[in-house]
């Protein structure tokens, strides 16, 4: 249960009546309480979103080239970068509220209210985490899903690479660029698996050089079990010799646990993955996706927009205004591992309401 910053260190004044503690004071800490909520959640976010504001825009592509040949009274010809996908970005609201009659409310105590908000802003949470992975395992061959944005019209909003006509520049193999497919499906998990998630992401120069991979809990003794597999060291714990163990972090943040290492790929362990499937992507690079915001600040984030007074009930009302979409279709992979034919979990289709 959350704690309402402000009244940290005063655990007794969880037991007085608001009224008692004042009314102003119990604001004040909700609104830096939902203030910190926002920047914990924007922290985690930026692993796999760049904030955006606009509707729609060119991702640009890395460039390639190679050296002209030149004789002594030789000069190279210019030459600029090329290669760019359009992307867009959807914009859905969504909300809570609490309230109160004014008998509740005169009886209520800080620890009530800090029960109650720490349900909305895990409410916002789930309902951010749920689109974040909607948006990562969208797949519907090669037609995007449309939004109608009430300003802009249709916007087509992808997924990551599947195989469509967009192309991608790689490190190695032709100079020109090339289909890709990130999302994918493997009959169990395996060490090859993670072999393709390390190579399929550091192939592209958009991305960073460290691979990790979220797995859901059901996998993880499968993971663990892998021949290559090293487990990460147990600070409490002093190993034998001949033990090789993790010991680097990658010192992100990551809504997961950090369990191991294997194929070159850090593995964590996010309790919220649905089963047989997992998530890859790169610390440091271009984010997979971007995450769509109002461009007025008063419109960002998790925010109290209204309180209700219509006697004797009383209402506070928040808002969420936010949407995802593939940015960098090559930042990141998907991978069901239960199937050789990929299909997107059980309730992620997109769009989500």
């Amino acid at each position: 249960m959350a704690v309402l910053l402000g009244l940290l260190n005063q655990a007794d004044m969880y037991a007085q009546r608001v009224t008692t503690v004042g009314v102003e004071q119990v604001f004040r800490s909700i609104d830096e309480s939902v203030a910190e909520h926002n920047r914990q959640l924007d922290a985690l976010m930026r692993l796999f979103t760049t904030m955006r504001t606009d509707p729609q825009t060119r991702y640009w592509a890395a460039g390639s080239t190679r050296n002209q040949p030149l004789d002594e009274n030789g000069r190279a010809r210019p030459v600029k970068p090329s290669g760019y996908n359009t992307v867009a970005f959807p914009l859905q609201m969504s909300g809570n509220a609490w309230g109160a009659n004014y008998v509740t409310s005169v009886k209520m105590t800080v620890g009530e209210v800090a029960r109650i908000m720490s349900m909305l802003m895990d409410g916002d949470s789930r309902w951010m985490r749920d689109h974040l992975l909607a948006a990562l395992f969208y797949e519907n061959g090669t037609t995007p899903w449309t939004f109608t944005d009430p300003q802009y019209g249709a916007l087509n909003i992808y997924g990551l690479a599947n195989g469509d006509t967009t192309t991608y520049q790689i490190f190695a193999g032709a100079d020109s660029a090339a289909t890709d497919d990130h999302v994918k499906g493997a009959t169990a998990v395996t060490e090859a698996v993670f072999q393709d998630i390390h190579d399929e992401l550091v192939e592209h120069a958009e991305n960073g050089r460290d691979v990790i991979a979220f797995i859901p809990t059901a996998s993880r003794a499968t993971v663990e079990a892998l021949t290559n597999f090293y487990p990460i060291s147990d600070p409490n714990l002093r190993a034998g010799s001949g033990v090789t163990e993790l010991v680097r972090s990658l010192n992100v943040e990551t809504p997961g646990e950090l369990i191991g290492y294997v194929a070159g790929v850090h593995i964590y362990v996010w309790r919220s993955m649905p089963d047989n499937y997992i998530i890859g992507t790169t610390v440091g690079g271009e984010p997979a996706l971007a995450l769509r915001q109002e461009v007025e600040p008063q419109l960002q984030g998790f925010k109290k927009v209204a309180d209700r007074s219509d006697h004797p009930w009383y209402e506070s009302q928040y808002l969420r205004i936010a949407g995802f979409g593939a940015w960098n279709r090559a930042g990141a992979i998907v991978y069901r591992t239960d199937n050789a034919t990929y299909a997107i979990p059980s309730g992620y289709d997109s769009p989500m309401p």
